[in-house]
């Protein structure tokens, strides 16, 4: 990964800013046996969970499950980029910082984009101040209809526009230029070439990003209009509303003081406001746009539990299922509310209050109950053609369900619903269930790395490679698993391991985090935290996940090259096709 240093100036800031001497600026260490331990920093807990490797130089929090080398801590613990974390580093160790050889065009962008939050924060001070003013009537009433005191407005830094060209001339006295205001979302231009405000006469939410920063704006009309109800800043190069989610700054202050058992995603900045307001700070909201796997990456960082709270209409309904596909992915505990009456959170906390709330959320639904309840509803079960597809659907998702004890609740579950046996139930499960590797499980990204589902294959993998890399030392090099698995970035991280070998050097984990997007990539963070089960032949199953890998490998590539073969007409590439195919069908009988 270029990151605008040298990968040898990157190594040698690493080697000297020890990651236990710099942690200790910023947290209080103690150590047992060969790790450092302390309560982490980027969640609030009683018990220390937060490990640090000395050796490795990289953490570990066993909580939140934050990861990462010395730069990724200062970055985190400071809310600072790449750049300016290697600039602080390199303070501490007395390290001149070289040029940033990033692309020239990327050196203006950082400028640009910081150019841009100072613009976004002045216009969002400008709009607060707005509130204090004669003119601000319109929005105070609204405000005080919605039961919204200074405190909560404070809070969240609701505004006001006071019109079409305010905020214009106010940014102009500022010194910034039309360009700016128009890279930053906060003004368009008229036809005639001069600027007007993007949100002229409504009530102004500002959009903070996970580190405070001011991203964009939601405006709100305040009175009937042909014009939609809210306006969100258009994409810019601070605001990405499928990455951005609302109240995710009041999130990270509430994980800072206490433990969040779960996180409660809502539709609207209203039901956000209004639940703040009645003291239920885990609620966010996705910038009118539907739920993202960035979404849910940064969601993980505060709870693994999450309540799906979107309203009963077919659009939230659309949403809630699309939401469950995606935070099952990242590995999340889903449930699902619905609420009573059609009402939204916003409605709902108003009218009956927060205990009521918190009762709501203590009776959500496992998203598995909520699918198969779902599913009974869809279909009439007295008829056998639709009673067949709600047990298929049924199956389907309990056959994503890791264990069979899990398993065996849902069809428990069916069976009532269906009655049919138990028995026949399992049956069907077990029939549908193939853990051979299937051309289907991948899925092309480029040519040269494909994306794996996490079965069998990718599992021995990730066992071999960890075992590699974390020294163990019944695990050995051995090319035919290089050579069969089927994924760039695995080649890499086995290339490293070889190469440091081969030179008589000791690969270190910390390695990894210069060279990819650990925490970004699940893949990746499974293999530098893997987790070894003492007690377990951990020697033999190292021998048979490369067994597995390498017969699985063939296979793919094998049923590749036929693939191909059925497609080419030119004699001399179907020849070189046969030839490749010869050579794995020859190593899959040796093996």
């Amino acid at each position: 990964m270029d990151k605008g240093f040298s990968s040898e100036w990157i190594e040698k800031l690493k080697a000297n800013n020890d990651i236990v001497t710099v942690a200790s600026k910023y947290i209080t260490l103690n150590k047992k046996g060969k790790t450092w331990w302390a309560c982490c920093p980027f969640h609030f807990e009683k018990t220390p969970s937060f490990a640090i490797n000395e050796f490795e130089q990289f953490y570990h929090c066993f909580g939140c499950n934050a990861s990462g080398d010395v730069i990724n801590f200062v970055q985190k613990f400071e809310s600072l980029d790449f750049y300016d974390a290697c600039v602080k580093l390199a303070e501490y160790a007395g390290m001149e910082v070289p040029e940033f050889h990033s692309d020239e065009n990327l050196v203006k962008l950082k400028k640009k984009r910081e150019r841009v939050y100072e613009l976004l924060v002045d216009t969002a001070r400008y709009y607060y101040n707005n509130l204090k003013t004669k003119d601000a009537t319109p929005a105070l009433e609204y405000l005080a209809k919605r039961k919204l005191d200074m405190n909560i407005i404070k809070e969240f830094g609701i505004g006001y526009s006071l019109g079409w060209n305010e905020v214009v001339t106010y940014l102009k006295s500022k010194g910034y230029s039309a360009e700016e205001m128009i890279d930053a979302g906060v003004a368009e231009k008229r036809n005639d070439g001069t600027l007007y405000d993007t949100y002229g006469k409504r009530l102004i939410f500002p959009i903070f990003n996970l580190y405070g920063n001011v991203v964009g704006f939601s405006g709100r009309v305040l009175e009937k209009t042909d014009f939609a109800k809210y306006k969100n800043t258009p994409q810019t190069i601070v605001f990405d509303k499928s990455k951005c989610i609302y109240g995710i700054m009041q999130l990270k202050k509430l994980k800072q003081k206490e433990n969040i058992k779960e996180v409660v995603i809502v539709e609207g900045q209203m039901d956000v406001i209004s639940l703040a307001k009645c003291g239920i700070n885990n609620a966010v909201a996705c910038m009118g746009t539907a739920l993202t796997i960035n979404h849910a990456k940064d969601l993980k960082r505060f709870a693994d539990k999450v309540i799906l709270c979107f309203d009963g209409d077919s659009a939230g309904k659309k949403a809630t299922l699309r939401s469950i596909e995606i935070l099952v992915n990242a590995g999340m505990n889903v449930y699902v509310v619905t609420i009573p009456n059609d009402h939204d959170p916003d409605e709902y906390v108003n009218m009956y209050g927060k205990d009521k709330w918190n009762e709501l959320m203590d009776n959500a639904l496992y998203w598995v109950e909520f699918l198969i309840k779902d599913f009974a509803k869809q279909y009439n079960l007295e008829k056998l053609e639709e009673k067949n597809k709600f047990i298929s659907d049924a199956l389907n998702v309990i056959r994503r369900l890791s264990t069979q004890a899990e398993q065996e609740i849902y069809l428990k579950m069916v069976q009532e619903l269906s009655n049919i046996s138990i028995s026949v139930l399992k049956g069907d499960l077990n029939k549908s269930v193939d853990n051979e590797f299937k051309q289907e499980d991948i899925k092309s990204k480029s040519e040269d790395k494909l994306v794996l589902k996490e079965n069998a294959f990718v599992k021995a993998v990730k066992f071999v490679l960890s075992a590699l890399l974390h020294k163990k030392e019944y695990a050995k090099l051995n090319d035919d698993f290089r050579d069969n698995l089927l994924n760039s970035d695995y080649v890499k991280i086995y290339d490293y391991i070889k190469t440091e070998n081969e030179n008589g050097r000791v690969p270190i984990i910390s390695k990894l985090f210069d060279m990819f997007d650990v925490e970004g990539s699940k893949d990746i963070f499974d293999i530098v935290n893997y987790v070894f089960v003492d007690g377990e032949d951990n020697e033999k199953y190292f021998d048979d996940c490369i067994t597995l890998v390498v017969k699985t490998g063939i296979t793919i590539q094998k049923d590749k090259l036929l693939s191909k073969l059925s497609t080419i007409k030119d004699l001399d590439e179907r020849k070189q096709v046969m030839i490749e195919l010869q050579k794995l069908i020859i190593k899959e009988k040796n093996k």
